[in-house]
């Protein structure tokens, strides 16, 4: 009896799949990798930097001063300021999604000089757009978690001043600024930045509209932010 029971359990273990020789390996469960999520900036917050700028503007005749030059043969340009300056900047941005919003503010401590052109030319005038001062609004879009690109609108305030031997004469100067650019985030803390911007100062003050100026600047710039 003992030997037909051990015969019929070894008959079933013999048959049995593990010890067939058709061996059927565990399933072994891998673990869930989860994919790597990019780390997404964010912008909002203070900053305060400096940019380095080079500046180009003109000065020119305009309404009845332009008309007479331009009659008699001469162009309605009186004077190219130019250079290199620098400039202190700060402000504050609003990330919304991939959105952004920002006021700011900027001070450009250095000027811009130009001999007289046209019916100026050589006589010894010089021309200085100077002390400009900046506020403005900025709107742009992150293309990148780390790269915004950003259009401007600000308002700006200058001095302008012409010279003629140890004669000076200033007038201020003021108008619509407007400007695009991009901005690159290096490090949580660090920016930086190019920018373009025209201002367009209008009629210059107390020339009963005869004088007209503007600047246009390239910046290269960065920014501490906090």
């Amino acid at each position: 009896m003992k030997t037909s029971i051990y015969g019929a359990a070894l008959a079933v273990l013999i048959s049995s799949p593990v010890l067939a020789g058709d061996l059927v390996a565990p399933v072994t469960e891998q673990p869930v990798i989860a994919a790597e999520q990019p780390v997404f900036q964010t912008w909002t917050g203070g900053y305060i930097g400096g940019n380095i700028s080079y500046g180009f503007g003109s000065l020119d005749a305009n309404d009845d001063l332009a008309s007479l030059l331009t009659t008699n043969g001469f162009s309605d340009n009186l004077s190219e300021p130019n250079g290199v300056s620098g400039a202190l900047r700060a402000g504050y941005d609003w990330q919304f999604g991939r959105g952004l919003f920002g006021l700011g503010a900027e001070y450009n401590f250095g000027s811009y000089d130009g001999d007289g052109e046209g019916i100026l030319a050589g006589s010894g005038v010089d021309v200085e757009i100077q002390d400009m001062a900046t506020i403005f609004a900025r709107g742009g879009y992150l293309v990148k978690d780390n790269f915004l690109a950003y259009g401007l609108l600000g308002y700006s305030q200058a001095e302008g001043e012409v010279s003629l031997g140890g004669d000076r004469d200033s007038e201020d100067l003021d108008g619509v600024t407007i400007g695009f650019g991009g901005e690159y985030m290096f490090t949580e803390n660090w920016t930086g930045y190019a920018e373009y911007s025209y201002t367009d100062f209008g009629d210059v003050d107390n020339t009963d509209g005869q004088l007209e100026a503007n600047l246009q600047q390239i910046k290269f710039g960065v920014n501490y932010r906090f």
